[in-house]
């Protein structure tokens, strides 16, 4: 009987949660989006980020008159002095690039500093020993900080991967860019999914850990970096982000398994199906919020 009184009340439970999250969650997500957007250090990454877009406008209109058009229906098609379809080579480019600077780098950083930012500094400044004592839950304090940081990230991300997809292929023309929309949704996809895992695994680190940033990198060389490349990559989220990439990228243009260390030391292949990738990245983000729930709820001050 009790169990069943439980599961009655979960959809009273879920009510009273929307009506707090109505009022809780948009002032909470307005404060902690302005510290995020002025953090100095978040600017000098956004501005390293658009280094390369300038670069890409450079190299546009200096080459822009070394391609070779063809009409096709209509549509300006480009081609390099080889003969090669720029689109193409652009395409590969653009992926590649983001894969190696952003997604295995930058995005790292950014949902460090940005876990720092909205957990650490709470204690630092000892406003986490206030939120303690108000009728806010423990999972409440960290879910709305958790969302705004993932969405700020994404955010952030997502807008300079359509910028520098635009700078990347528009010596591609109109017809380059449109053709392969497919390939910066799949930058999109891959961006949302590595925001939400690592924010949840950087928030449990920050809460758990009095170097949080320390610990962080550690983590990030030594499992996402080095594991990632071994026969136990699979307890990595490098793994899944990468199959995600391989599946969509062999489909575009020649691309081994290898090329994303989803081989295991008998040259297995061992990538994970999307979907079932996309279900293990929530697992797991889910389990990080619940360990980050408990932690806050324990932690002495």
């Amino acid at each position: 009987m009790e169990i069943k009184e439980k599961i009655s009340e979960i959809p009273t439970a879920i009510q009273n949660f929307a009506k707090r999250s109505v009022n809780l969650f948009p002032p909470i997500a307005k404060d902690c989006t302005y510290r995020l957007l002025m953090n100095k250090v978040a600017w000098v990454i956004i501005v390293i980020l658009l280094l390369p877009c300038i670069l890409g406008l450079v190299i546009y209109y200096e080459t822009e008159d070394s391609r070779q058009v063809q009409n096709n229906d209509g549509k300006k098609i480009y081609y390099n002095n080889d003969g090669n379809l720029i689109h193409e080579e652009k395409r590969k480019d653009f992926v590649n690039q983001f894969d190696l600077i952003v997604i295995s780098f930058v995005a790292i950083i950014m949902a460090i500093l940005f876990s720092s930012e909205l957990i650490n500094e709470e204690y630092e400044n000892k406003t986490m020993q206030l939120l303690r004592t108000t009728p806010i839950h423990s999972f409440e304090i960290l879910l709305y900080r958790y969302i705004t940081g993932t969405l700020c990230m994404f955010g952030i991300l997502g807008i300079y991967s359509i910028l520098f997809y635009l700078t990347t292929m528009m010596p591609s023309g109109q017809h380059g860019i449109i053709e392969n929309l497919n390939v910066l949704l799949l930058i999109l996809k891959v961006l949302l999914f590595e925001s939400i895992a690592f924010m949840g695994i950087f928030f449990v680190f920050t809460i758990y850990f009095n170097r949080p940033f320390l610990i962080g990198i550690a983590y990030w060389i030594i499992w996402e970096s080095i594991v990632s490349g071994q026969n136990y990559q699979k307890l990595t989220i490098t793994h899944y982000l990468n199959s995600m990439m391989f599946d969509s990228t062999k489909e575009m243009w020649k691309v081994e398994a290898s090329d994303y260390n989803l081989v295991n030391s008998k040259n297995d292949i061992i990538a994970t199906e999307p979907l079932t990738a996309m279900l293990i990245i929530i697992i797991i983000t889910l389990i990080m919020l619940f360990l980050g729930t408990r932690g806050i709820a324990k932690r002495q001050f």
